[in-house]
């Protein structure tokens, strides 16, 4: 329980950080000095006046947003797989997430490398980067998404906040959709560990129906997300 309790507070004090701001976060710190009230607690409240609902659901999956019941289940090592809500975009992603034993940084590297990403991504038959600049690329995959269909070659254009997130959408190829995004939160103390948010929403079109993609994905993100974890554990210590 207590090792619940700091992840969950080590999520919330990242969340803080970056969207509140560091005179926030040195104001809450200065508050709880010597008052004898747990600083949780007030991070709790202070975010829910601060933020108010964005805080705790948000139009994005944030470390915050999870449970303790799935917050447990990320320290045992297991995978949540959930669907967004549509709300006003009518699409519903699913998401998955993993926590992983290492910074943000080689995991950022390792899913950025189109040499690598055919090595935990199913289906995936390869991967070219198109085009380049600062903050995006466009890319080219060609994909089995099931054994049963033929494979597809899709672009899009991915952007990117370094060691942070990449948001993904299709620019053209065989799928009518295909977007989405891959969220790193780093969690500090102690050993490094990095939060992964892996969500997708993919259209195959009268090649698959919606319902069956869902399904399909539900059983290939967590897929992905352990494939990844496997592979970073591999790589050398730095």
């Amino acid at each position: 329980m207590r090792t619940l309790r700091l992840l969950r507070e080590k999520f919330i004090l990242i969340y803080l950080f970056e969207k509140v701001g560091s005179a926030w976060y040195s104001l809450i710190r200065f508050t709880t000095k010597g008052t004898g009230v747990k600083f949780s607690a007030l991070m709790f409240l202070a975010a829910g006046m601060v933020l108010g609902p964005t805080f705790f659901t948000g139009d994005r999956v944030f470390a915050s947003s999870f449970g303790d019941a799935e917050l447990g289940r990320l320290i045992r090592g297991e995978v949540i797989v959930r669907v967004d809500p549509p709300g006003s975009q009518k699409k519903e992603r699913v998401e998955a997430a993993i926590l992983i034993d290492a910074a943000a940084e080689p995991i950022w590297k390792l899913i950025n490398d189109c040499r690598q990403t055919p090595k935990f991504i199913p289906g995936l038959k390869s991967c070219r980067v198109l085009q380049q600049d600062e903050t995006w690329d466009l890319i080219e995959h060609r994909m089995q998404i099931s054994r049963l269909l033929p494979e597809v070659k899709y672009v899009f254009r991915a952007e990117y906040q370094r060691n942070k997130r990449i948001d993904f959408k299709r620019t053209s190829g065989d799928l009518k959709e295909f977007e989405g995004s891959w969220v790193l939160e780093s969690i500090s103390g102690g050993k490094p560990q990095t939060l992964v948010i892996y969500s997708l929403f993919l259209d195959a079109s009268v090649l698959l129906p919606q319902w069956a993609m869902q399904l399909l994905l539900r059983q290939d993100l967590p897929d992905v997300l352990l494939a990844l974890r496997n592979r970073i554990a591999t790589l050398p210590k730095e």
